[in-house]
């Protein structure tokens, strides 16, 4: 495993990029869409890959965040949504009409 350094304006975030054998014997490198703010992966270590066997090439480190981060992150926003909508329409959250010039 190497790490790939990637700097937005003054932050810095680390991406591991893997290295694997598919079953069949392919050959396999990728660089992670999930990164972090700070260095959380040793250059070298091993880490669980997962991915299709006829799309080798679209893998995934085998992390929390890899796996559930978006779902997780739609279900949050579709949960808020939810809450914004049931409260404007029972009126928890009152709406106010624009008056007339």
């Amino acid at each position: 495993m190497a790490l790939a350094e990637r700097q937005d304006q003054d932050e810095t975030s680390y991406f591991p990029t893997v290295r694997f054998k598919t079953a069949t014997g392919r050959e396999v490198n990728f660089t992670s869409g999930v990164g972090s703010g700070k260095e959380s992966w040793r250059i070298g270590d091993s880490t669980s890959v997962r991915y299709q066997r006829d799309r080798p090439d679209v893998a995934e480190v085998s992390s929390f965040a890899a796996l559930w981060g978006p779902s997780l992150l739609f279900a949050l926003l579709g949960v808020a949504f939810l809450i914004i909508g049931v409260g404007v329409l029972t009126g928890w959250i009152p709406v106010s009409a624009p008056t007339p010039r």
